[in-house]
């Protein structure tokens, strides 16, 4: 729990303090994340790499496609007033422990025929790992509930400790000589098991596993889920098409440099990741002008920090993953740099959709994903063959530029928001320092 309270805000309080207390979390789960990437990098190499990385994608990857809209429905809930927090965690945990099941099921019959250009132990190994994928799914409806009730330094310590247990696992392979694909991989997965048996049980604590109206709980976040599993399920595919793709069409070499350029280019991904964690419960107690103005006013924040970001980023890029990795990764140097634009562009279009999840209106979110998902399919299966990684990483880059632009066209024919409101004022610094010195609460809309 020290460093628990080295990354908590201590002047900063109220919304402002828990995105900055995120945002730090996030600093150092990135560093943590680079430090584990360098030791299999390092000891692997690009091959082993892409082995390992085929490994302990498809429990988070299947998790996160089944699960039916939940964690959305469970924050949207948990924070209307006169709803029974309880009620929604309790029937949310049920549901995902059978979602989870059915999705173990789901990946043991498609690991096999997806990765079949894979040795037979890699491929029996991936499907093991499936047991994992319950506990992926619960580890995200804790999250959720943890979000709702605005516990975010409890919320920062579960995503960063799993990190913390995997750095220590791999340092132990590297000191007993055991570094292999299959036992970094289990230094990955394990450590995320004891953190959400002890969140569950914390939260499970909390409210009484008889809940009554779990039926009318169940409905009504199916009704909402389902409207924004459209969402989940377009952001899983976007965040994970792109290197199935990759499993299935390249060597595993190539895809030990992807994701090695994927994961560095996450920097950027720091900030939406804070603001999102916090914008989406606070702004689904507001009224819908609320709701959206917030998401503009926070939006045009991200914007500044983000391109300030991106830019060092860029500039340091050869250098950052050449000291890193290795020469041996000297070929993600194009594709890094791609995905950098990609990044940011496709943070900020997150950052805005919070406008239409938090007023009740995922499935806006929920049609553009979609279609943007399809037009990402059509590019990877276009651009891979010719490009390589890097037509990938083009085909990720063109996707995100459609979402925006289907994103701003809406905000400007539906809400008749203007171009300035999409661009950084002198009163939305102002109005950011003025919450950092604690003069303004963050639902006070001045605009």
């Amino acid at each position: 729990m020290a460093i628990l309270q080295m990354i908590k805000p201590r002047k900063i309080r109220g919304s402002v303090g828990n995105v900055m207390q995120i945002f730090a979390s996030n600093i150092f789960m990135l560093g943590i994340n680079v430090l584990n990437g360098i030791m299999i990098a390092r000891f692997l190499g690009p091959e082993g790499r892409g082995e390992q990385a085929a490994i302990i994608m498809w429990p988070q990857f299947l998790a996160y496609c089944l699960t039916l809209g939940i964690p959305s429905a469970l924050v949207y809930y948990m924070k209307k007033k006169g709803e029974d927090q309880g009620t929604y965690y309790i029937t949310a945990l049920y549901m995902s422990v059978i979602l989870g099941s059915v999705a173990m099921v789901i990946g043991a019959v498609l690991i096999p025929f997806w990765m079949k250009d894979y040795s037979q132990e890699v491929i029996e190994f991936a499907a093991w790992a499936l047991v994992m994928t319950p506990i992926a799914m619960i580890g995200t409806v804790n999250t959720a509930a943890l979000q709702a009730r605005e516990e975010f330094t409890l919320y920062s310590f579960s995503r960063y400790i799993p990190l913390v247990g995997t750095m220590l696992l791999l340092s132990g392979l590297i000191i007993t000589g055991h570094f292999t694909p299959f036992f970094s991989s289990v230094a990955y997965l394990f450590p995320v098991l004891p953190v959400a048996v002890w969140i569950t049980l914390k939260l499970v604590s909390q409210y009484k596993v008889s809940q009554r109206n779990k039926r009318k709980s169940g409905r009504k976040i199916l009704s909402y889920g389902i409207r924004s599993y459209g969402t989940d399920v377009a952001g899983t595919f976007s965040g994970y098409i792109d290197q199935i793709l990759v499993v299935g069409l390249l060597s595993p070499a190539s895809l030990g440099l992807y994701v090695v350029s994927l994961n560095l280019s996450k920097i950027v991904n720091m900030i939406q990741n804070a603001i999102t964690s916090v914008l989406f419960p606070k702004a689904s107690g507001l009224e819908q002008s609320e709701a959206i103005q917030l998401t503009f006013k926070v939006y045009r924040i991200s914007t500044l920090v983000t391109i300030f970001v991106g830019i060092g980023v860029f500039i340091v890029a050869p250098y950052l993953l050449i000291l890193l990795y290795g020469r041996s990764f000297a070929d993600a140097i194009p594709v890094f740099r791609i995905l950098i634009f990609q990044t940011a562009i496709a943070s900020l279009s997150w950052v805005l959709s919070q406008g239409f999840m938090s007023t009740g209106k995922p499935g806006i979110v929920t049609v553009i994903r979609v279609l943007t998902l399809g037009l990402n399919i059509v590019l990877l299966r276009v651009l891979i063959p010719i490009l390589e990684i890097k037509g990938a990483a083009i085909s990720l880059l063109i996707t995100c530029l459609v979402e925006f632009l289907a994103i701003f066209l809406i905000y400007t024919i539906k809400h008749q928001m203007k171009l300035r409101d999409f661009i950084v004022s002198k009163n939305d610094v102002r109005w950011l320092l003025q919450l950092v010195r604690g003069r303004r609460r963050i639902n006070e809309m001045n605009v």
